[in-house]
Order: structure tokens, then sequence, then C-alpha cells
């Protein structure tokens, strides 16, 4: 976005400050309101009493002294098997039945954010798709349709991008007897397919019409 463009960016800002309101990896979901265990914003950082708890919470259940306790999740949010997943993955049991030998990993964290050591520098993976798909290699590319952060229709305008005829048109693919999303697919081996009630890590949210996929795609089989 043009920083000189004013109109741009008062509609840049009407449009964020709307989608605020709703939980962009899977719109039609509640968003999750929930303590977090690191000061976010100015404000949050009044709250060091909650994440006192937090911690205290994490150290009865794993036994020893964290650094990174999660955020508590409500119950009915989509997140709590994360939330779950830290307690489960630092547990002693757990550890010793996986075969993690002793202080090779202190402490288990789930994608926490500022520790992950990677750069954004890749703008673009178009031409990587291409030099894949036109080696000869068959490609499977799928959206969520509820998702917000990569939304399909963007995903799609991509693969359109690529110039690669159409082999077969738009339909519906099926999973006992009903719709479970739309697919084409395209010359060099490329499918495109949408997963109707996913959000954006749809195997999250639809495992069962995401493994029906896979499996199809996987035995050469169409969708």
């Amino acid at each position: 976005m043009n920083p000189r463009n004013t109109l741009c960016a008062q509609s840049l800002g009407t449009f964020n400050n709307l989608l605020s309101e709703v939980m962009t990896a899977q719109i039609l979901l509640d968003k999750c309101v929930y303590a977090s265990p690191r000061p976010g914003t100015e404000t949050d950082k009044s709250a060091g009493a909650g994440r006192k708890i937090l911690s205290e919470e994490a150290v009865i259940v794993t036994g020893k002294r964290v650094k990174h306790p999660p955020p508590r999740v409500p119950l009915g949010c989509i997140s709590y098997t994360a939330y779950l997943s830290y307690f489960w993955a630092n547990d002693a049991l757990t550890r010793d039945a996986l075969g993690i030998k002793d202080g090779t990993v202190d402490e288990w964290v789930r994608c926490h954010d500022g520790d992950l050591p990677y750069a954004v520098d890749i703008g673009s993976s178009i031409k990587y798709h291409r030099n894949v798909t036109v080696n000869g290699y068959r490609a499977l590319v799928y959206s969520g349709d509820h998702d917000a952060i990569v939304p399909h229709l963007g995903t799609q305008a991509w693969v359109r991008s690529l110039g690669f005829p159409v082999v077969d048109d738009w339909r519906a693919w099926h999973l006992d007897g009903q719709s479970a999303g739309f697919t084409i697919a395209y010359s060099n081996n490329m499918t495109f397919a949408t997963v109707k009630g996913a959000g954006h890590t749809a195997p999250q949210y639809e495992p069962e019409r995401c493994y029906a996929m896979f499996s199809r795609w996987v035995l050469h089989q169409p969708l």
C-alpha cells in the first residue's frame, strides 16, 4: 500500500476494523478471548497477576518451573487442543514414551511467537510452484472456504496465474453423498480444491473431508 494514498489507507483501516470482529482462521467460529501468559500491549502489562497464575498452573501440572506457560483457552475454543498439547508434551510419562532423553529439551512450546528461527524473505512462491509442475510432479492445492487469513479466492487467483489449461472444470467433490467442496483440475497434474466448512488449517477444522480428499489424491483417484 502506498502510504501517501489517504483514501486507500482509510479504506484499509475500515476493512481491518471490520475484520477484527471475526475469527479470521474460521470466520463462522466465535473469537476466543483468553488469558495471555505474556503482555501483548501496554494495557496488558497491568495483568501480571493473571500471568503469574498461568505460570503457577503450568508448574503444578508439569512439576517444574516453566518459561512459556500457554495461554488459558476457553473449553469451547478450537485451540483448546493446542492448550492441552503443552501439558501433554511436557509430561514426564509422555517424554519417556517418546524416547526423549532427559535434558535434551527443557520445555516444549508450540510455535512460540518470536522464537522461530526464520525470516520472511520470499515475496511470492508462484515460480516455485510452476517449476515443480512443469517438471512433471503432481500438485494438490487446497483451501478451506471459511479462511480469512489466506482466502481461497486469493489461492485460486495465483493458481490461475500459472496459465495451465483446464482439463476438468469446476465441479463439486463429494463425501457420503454430500458436497465436501469444489475442485478444478489443470494440465501438468495440478488440482485445486476447496474444503467446505474448513478454516485456515483445513484438516484441523474438517479432518474427515481433508482425509478423504488427500487419500483420493495420493491414490491417483479423482476427487
